[in-house]
């Protein structure tokens, strides 16, 4: 093989040591876009957590307030009832009739108890809704921090690869020279 032919060998592998390298510096710098996008998609992924998980702290504090709720009404009740065997006891003129006090607020008492239910189911609804948006959530971050782990081992591997680019440049430049020098010595 001539110094000719081994120039020309090692000039192909410089050129081509230097298209690699600019490959492997545009991947890297692509790489390194998506990171950031990635990051950034974690935040906002956390955030979007912290804030349903205390929107579920909430909701879960007022839902406690069912039973004691309950508790009241019925309390509220057994006074009404006994306010009533109370009222019809006082009302004995035969130019009063007696009203029993159950039946005047009893469609009222009915309707307040309905309404608080609809609004303590409604809450349960939404605590639901919350836990699942948070078990998404959460499962959307572990996809992104694995995703981010992934574009970051690549860059490592890219990193890697430039510097062996780098290393056959040199090393090419370096044959390129010798070769070079002993043409012109042969002449």
């Amino acid at each position: 093989m001539s110094y000719d032919d081994c120039y020309d060998n090692a000039r192909n592998r410089y050129y081509n040591a230097c298209s690699e390298i600019s490959s492997c510096q545009n991947r890297i710098s692509d790489l390194k876009i998506q990171r950031q996008q990635k990051i950034n998609l974690i935040n906002r992924l956390k955030t979007d957590i912290k804030n349903h998980q205390e929107a579920l702290e909430g909701v879960s504090q007022i839902i406690k307030n069912d039973e004691k709720m309950n508790k009241k009404i019925l309390d509220v009740t057994n006074k009404t009832d006994q306010a009533s065997v109370n009222f019809i006891g006082m009302v004995t003129s035969s130019d009063v009739t007696s009203k029993d006090l159950n039946d005047v607020y009893n469609d009222e008492m009915t309707d307040t108890k309905s309404a608080l239910n609809n609004i303590f189911e409604n809450l349960k609804t939404k605590k639901s809704n919350l836990e699942a948006k948070i078990i998404d959530l959460q499962n959307q971050l572990r996809q992104a921090e694995s995703e981010l782990q992934d574009i970051n081992d690549r860059i490592v591997a890219t990193e890697s690869s430039l510097q062996d680019w780098k290393r056959t440049k040199t090393n090419a430049s370096y044959d390129m020279e010798y070769y070079r020098r002993k043409m012109n010595e042969a002449v």
